[in-house]
């Protein structure tokens, strides 16, 4: 099993995918694994810290993907399928928890320390998913294909069927924008997080 990001060529969006993952077109979620197996293991690293257990709630969440958007209403894909991992990824923790003992060891604090930074820049990702839900559509996209999914300026000015200059002066925008966004729910350094 692979988790590496392969080539994504296929030019579908997350939620035609989904629809046809809806209606049992198995290909479809062999183009989502392939666009976010890797994003998602991520994810189970930042929690875990354990190579194989991050493999195997990737893999399991694959494996639930088709009942689960079925059963559930998604506006965008992308950061509902992280917080769905996220999640499992708690509930995970949660669950070792309460079944782990660790014998002769003394508390000195720094694994609530971790868990803190986890939640914080949990928190600050919240806050750009939704910054830049908050953008006009040219910006959105722009940043989106650019930023997100990794797309070079031609490939993103082919998709939005727009000169690569209008791209650039999308994304010059759309950043400014989203360091204002941020700055104004509170999130500083925004110099650090947006460029």
């Amino acid at each position: 099993m692979t988790l590496l990001r392969r080539t994504d060529t296929d030019p579908s969006s997350d939620e035609e995918l989904v629809a046809l993952l809806r209606q049992g077109h198995q290909p479809a979620l062999g183009i989502l694994w392939d666009r976010y197996a890797h994003l998602l293991f991520g994810v189970g690293m930042k929690y875990l810290k354990n190579t194989e257990r991050s493999k195997d709630l990737v893999v399991e969440l694959f494996a639930t993907l088709g009942s689960l958007v079925t059963k559930q209403e998604i506006q965008r894909f992308r950061p509902w399928l992280h917080t769905v991992m996220r999640n499992n990824c708690l509930m995970l923790l949660r669950k070792q928890d309460t079944t782990t003992t660790f014998p002769n060891q003394t508390w000195n604090g720094t694994d609530d320390i971790d868990h803190e930074d986890a939640i914080l820049h949990e928190s600050t990702l919240q806050r750009l998913e939704s910054a830049i839900s908050e953008l006009k559509d040219e910006q959105r996209i722009c940043i989106e294909l650019f930023y997100l999914k990794k797309q070079s300026y031609q490939q993103v000015a082919e998709r939005t069927q727009q000169d690569i200059q209008q791209v650039r002066s999308h994304l010059q925008n759309g950043r400014r924008n989203l360091r204002l966004i941020l700055e104004r729910s509170g999130v500083t350094n925004t110099r650090s997080n947006v460029r």
